[in-house]
């Protein structure tokens, strides 16, 4: 980390940690002399940096807000990238930041990233199949259960918890598929008052982006364990998208 450090021209800056995410990265600040960035550090082999880097630089080349790559080191896994600050949707909606612009502008970024795509056609991503949702279900039985009761579930239990999730997840297909961000939440979105429009939301924590169903990160965003939503502002903010796509099929979307 300070070979890499000092190559970039931060040799003698001390890292500040930051608060980490679910996984093995850790995240550092830099600051000194009128600048600043952020430092990723996603040791192999667990993590790869290679995907944030490209799914960074195909959300800016649409328009948005990723943080730029400024330095990079893929064999030791380390990134410097944009500073985006600290104001994440978590901390201004516990300071009682305007819920509903808030959300607002989530949604309308959600839309014009959708449509983005869609004039772009699905990106060169891995596809959100059945296999994928099924292995994200079965963090339930896999990683939860036994933690929570001790003990591992008989392989009965799990395998008619996975089959029950069989018989659900053709439902949530739909026939168009876009980019999918997986983590589309309150804790990955960021304000950034000095840009207009969609670009004012910053966007954090993307690189496990899929290619998949429109309605993904709406639910993510929406349907969201970290804090509850009032009931009227999710009847909203789901009329908003759908506002936005007339010609979607309602009905499917909604199932």
């Amino acid at each position: 980390m300070a070979a890499f450090l000092a190559r970039c021209g931060w040799g003698s800056v001390k890292p500040v940690p930051l608060a980490g995410d679910a996984s093995f990265r850790r995240y550092y600040r830099l600051g000194g002399n009128g600048r600043r960035a952020v430092l990723m550090d996603a040791p192999p082999p667990q993590e790869d940096v290679a995907p944030y880097i490209a799914v960074s630089k195909l959300l800016r080349r649409l328009g948005f807000s990723a943080p730029e790559v400024f330095a990079e080191d893929r064999t030791q896994g380390f990134l410097l990238i944009e500073d985006f600050g600290d104001d994440t949707y978590t901390r201004l909606l516990d300071r009682g930041g305007d819920e509903p612009a808030l959300y607002a502008l989530a949604v309308d970024t959600l839309v014009e990233l959708q449509r983005a795509v869609e004039a772009r056609g699905p990106p060169n991503l891995p596809p959100y199949d059945g296999d994928r949702l099924l292995a994200e279900a079965a963090l339930l039985v896999d990683w939860y259960a036994p933690a929570a009761l001790g003990k591992p579930l008989c392989k009965a239990r799990r395998d008619e918890y996975l089959d029950l999730w069989r018989l659900l997840l053709p439902q949530a297909a739909l026939a168009d598929q876009t980019l999918v961000l997986r983590d589309y939440h309150v804790d990955n979105l960021m304000l950034l008052p000095d840009r207009e429009g969609v670009q004012g939301c910053g966007l954090l924590d993307f690189q496990d982006a899929v290619c998949g169903p429109p309605s993904y990160d709406l639910v993510s965003l929406l349907e969201d364990a970290r804090r509850d939503i009032p009931a009227e502002l999710c009847r909203e903010m789901t009329d908003r998208y759908l506002a936005a796509f007339p010609t979607l099929d309602r009905t499917a979307f909604l199932k």
